[in-house]
């Protein structure tokens, strides 16, 4: 009978190892599934977000390059890239302060090429998965393509370079305008403080000037005054 029941046991304990050990394939497949469809759309609502705060930018994240023109910027944008955004906003904080100066980037590199005389076939601006930037410029040709002066990977690495030095200017003046921000705010902190202590200061001397006046007129006898007669006072007639 002890027999029995030992090895009902053991079959029991093997089972419920077994069951532990293999767990509903169905259910973890549907969180697995719910997983990735609450991720996709934290992407999505992400993306559709980005769209509406840059209304000028044309986003490709479908993979391939498309080329910006004088009148429309296009930013190939990894979906990589999206992706760590939607979920990481220290960094679409950085890749966003890159993307707001996109539009104007776009408009002074086809205002370069109108004051060289460069006809631009396209531009291209791309985001890889890590967030780095690159921009280039394609079907570049110059008005004296008749003679040997048509360098135009000169030209591309001049645009390249004063784009760069526009993009560096413009976050140093951002940094310039965020320290000077600063500065006034603790100016006007300090001054905030200064003024809440002046008037605590000043509603305490109030409030000890009541205090003493207060005192004074306990502690002055009553009846006495500078100018009355210490003789009256006494009920003494001196005279006598």
């Amino acid at each position: 009978m002890s027999m029995e029941i030992t090895n009902n046991y053991s079959n029991y304990a093997a089972n419920y190892v077994d069951n532990a050990k293999k767990p509903d394939s169905k259910s973890a497949a549907e969180v697995k599934t719910n997983t990735s469809t609450n991720s996709k759309d934290k992407v999505q609502a992400y993306y559709e977000q980005l769209c509406k705060k840059f209304p000028q930018i044309n986003f490709n994240t479908n993979g391939g390059v498309l080329s910006s023109n004088s009148s429309r910027v296009t930013v190939n944008l990894s979906y990589d890239c999206l992706k760590k955004m939607a979920n990481d906003p220290e960094f679409a904080k950085e890749i966003e302060w890159n993307l707001s100066g996109e539009v104007a980037a776009n408009s002074m590199v086809y205002g370069w090429a109108q004051r060289d005389g460069v006809v631009l076939g396209g531009r291209t601006i791309t985001y890889d998965a890590n967030g780095n930037r690159q921009s280039s410029c394609g079907g570049m040709r110059t008005a004296n393509t008749g003679n040997g002066n048509n360098n135009t990977d000169k030209i591309q690495k001049k645009y390249k370079e004063e784009e760069e030095r526009l993009l560096k200017a413009r976050k140093k003046r951002e940094e310039k305008e965020k320290f000077a921000e600063k500065v006034a705010e603790k100016r006007a902190e300090r001054k905030a403080q200064m003024e809440r202590v002046m008037r605590e200061h000043t509603e305490k001397s109030a409030i000890r000037r009541e205090q003493i006046e207060k005192e004074n007129a306990v502690q002055t006898p009553v009846g006495f005054s500078t100018g009355m007669d210490r003789s009256a006072s006494t009920g003494f007639d001196i005279k006598a």
